[in-house]
């Protein structure tokens, strides 16, 4: 099917609505298109609602034009003042498309720039035309709008135009504001159409753009706008290829909101301590004064090597550095707590042993220093001589806050940073539960060699790939845990030993926890179901926000498999791969032309140099 001839709405339509059922059903008022927004149209931002013209006939009083339009509103009105761009909403009767089939009236595909490019997408467009880069591309082809021609690029699929936003401010369709002389991006996309079979007749469900009706106030048939409908408006929509994307949809037997395998049931304070304790993490436990912080370690190590800041002077947890007078060499008398340890990890080498650092924060600095060596490298340097704790030993430490101690001191925030934080706000119905299951003899802590695992857990790893560096670092303010690439990187490792998220919280804060359990359970494709033939592409319900992540956790795909998850991709639609495209080869040039060169579309192969392929 091809469009001969293209008009707008007549008055006889417009004043009798009987004659077009669905237009009388709708009602007169029309939405307006991103376009027609940037090109200044008249129109009511409460409901998106603007003015559009229609073919009137000429007013017996000759003072009137036949200038006619519905104004935003919805009334009639042919009282035109020329200061408010009126925008265009077509209409083609059936006997005016060649080859016309009711039955096949969906192939009748007319596409225009129509709809701005917004989100993280544009921003990426913007970045790709700031760094000239290559994935933008020139099709070749123009637009006409409103008698002025724009290139038309491509990029991953996606064509579009520039348009410069000539209004003051607008508010585009999802929301965004655009000012005065901004670039935004207009997507080609499909007019929408409402077919009437009464009338015989197509009219867009939209407006379109804006134009003048006619310089000289003459009748449709003779103006402006009738000579640029079927002009380069009529050959732009003529020459639009049909473009049909397939949408995505999961098999019934693997919908799953639970892709990672994590068990989401709550964890006590103790709980994660332990955790994070068997995954051989510091842990520091915050509370009051007599919340029971000491009691609960002990509950699990009743052996436990306990070092008191408040009572221990700087040499008893440090040890004395000393000479011998008979070979004038320096020697260090090793302190207590370290012997006592040692031995314990000794005698037992099957279980792990605490090193419990008591009012952490009433040292001073210089030794919270020592600690924080102790805690980070498992060792205690004084005076260049470095004793190492033994495998089997892992470092736990508690104080009061600044706020509830005059001696207190806050920690640095490097040693901060090398603690599970865990926060013991004991109320009665918390202790009773606590003190009805502790165990008078301490729990039996098995010591397990922990293997250095290659790779972060994936589930964070996608996280921080969908939310970016807002997650990845949080401001540091010396009272909750804050997120850094440190402080993931020990999630990980309590999250591979307990297959738990609510773990994070002792790493990275109640916030980012609770934001990364909602993450978790989306309804989200890995590479691995994807690879392993689990879904197909075909009618899932489209949820922006579902596709979004996926995409972007699809895009670690590695070279070897990317066509396979690529051609997944696609059936998300073209602003996914698009996405999906960018995330994968940029900054490699050589992904870049791996993507030209596999990609079917007539256009890219055309664009592909000869010496590419």
């Amino acid at each position: 099917m091809k469009i001969k001839k293209v008009g707008i709405l007549k008055e006889n339509h417009i004043k009798n609505l009987d004659m077009i059922p669905t237009l009388k059903q709708i009602g007169l008022e029309c939405y307006c298109s991103d376009l027609a927004r940037v090109m200044g149209i008249e129109y009511n931002p409460s409901n998106g609602f603007g003015a559009y013209w229609y073919n009137g006939k000429p007013s017996s009083d000759k003072k009137k034009n036949a200038m006619k339009y519905v104004d935003k509103n919805g009334n009639l009105s042919s009282s035109y003042s020329g200061k408010s761009p009126v925008g265009v909403r077509i209409a083609i009767h059936f006997n005016d498309i060649e080859d016309f089939k009711l039955n096949e009236i969906d192939n009748l595909v007319c596409e225009y720039p129509l709809f701005a490019i917004g989100g993280m997408f544009g921003k990426t467009i913007d970045e790709l035309f700031k760094t000239k880069s290559k994935l933008i591309l020139k099709t070749g082809r123009v637009h006409d709008i409103n008698n002025t021609l724009y290139d038309e690029y491509e990029v991953f699929g996606i064509r579009f135009i520039k348009k410069s936003q000539k209004t003051s401010q607008c508010v585009l369709i999802d929301g965004t504001l655009t000012e005065k002389d901004k670039i935004v991006y207009m997507k080609i996309d499909k007019i929408p159409f409402q077919v009437d079979e009464d009338a015989q007749l197509i009219y867009s469900s939209m407006v379109l753009m804006v134009s003048d009706f006619d310089s000289q106030g003459r009748e449709f048939e003779n103006s402006d706008l009738n000579r640029y409908l079927n002009g380069n408006f009529l050959k732009s929509i003529n020459d639009e290829l049909e473009h049909k994307v397939p949408s995505v949809e999961f098999q019934e037997e693997i919908v799953n909101y639970n892709r990672y395998g994590f068990d989401f049931s709550d964890l006590t304070e103790e709980e994660i301590v332990e955790i994070c304790i068997n995954s051989n993490i510091a842990v520091f436990l915050h509370g009051k004064t007599g919340a029971g912080k000491t009691e609960r370690m002990i509950a699990l190590d009743k052996n436990l090597e306990l070092v008191d800041f408040g009572c221990t002077s700087s040499d008893g947890f440090t040890g004395i550095v000393a000479k011998d007078f008979n070979s004038k060499e320096l020697f260090l008398y090793e302190p207590y707590w370290y012997k006592s340890l040692c031995k314990k990890c000794e005698e037992h080498p099957e279980l792990l042993h605490i090193l419990f650092l008591e009012e952490l924060t009433n040292a001073k600095n210089d030794i919270q220093k020592v600690a924080f060596e102790v805690t980070l490298n498992k060792t205690l340097t004084n005076s260049g001589f470095r004793l190492h704790l033994p495998e089997n030993a892992v470092v736990c430490a508690a104080g009061n806050e600044a706020s509830e101690s005059r001696s207190a001191n806050a920690m640095s925030a490097p040693l901060f940073g090398r603690f599970a934080h865990v926060y013991i706000d004991t109320d009665s119905e918390e202790w009773i539960k606590w003190a009805s299951n502790r165990k008078k003899e301490g729990r039996t802590l098995t010591y397990k060699k922990i293997e250095e695992r290659d790779t972060i857990y994936p589930a964070i790893v996608d996280y921080i790939r969908v939310n970016g560096d807002k997650v990845l670092r949080t401001p540091y303010n010396g009272e909750t845990p804050n997120a850094d690439p440190r402080k993931w990187a020990l999630a990980s490792r309590a999250l591979y030993q307990c297959n738990n998220p609510n773990v994070l919280r002792a790493f990275v804060g109640e916030e980012i926890t609770k934001d990364f359990i909602k993450f978790s359970q989306m309804n989200l494709v890995t590479v691995e179901d994807v690879l392993s033939g689990k879904c197909t592409s075909d009618n899932i319900p489209f949820n922006p926000s579902i596709r979004w992540y996926t995409t972007l956790c699809l895009s670690t795909v590695d070279d070897d498999n990317v066509d396979v998850v690529r051609e997944f991709v696609s059936g998300l639609g073209k602003e996914f791969l698009a996405v999906f495209d960018y995330e994968w080869s940029k900054g490699n040039e050589q992904r870049i032309m791996k993507i030209y060169n596999n990609d079917d579309s007539p256009l890219v192969k055309r664009l592909v140099p000869n010496g590419n392929k």
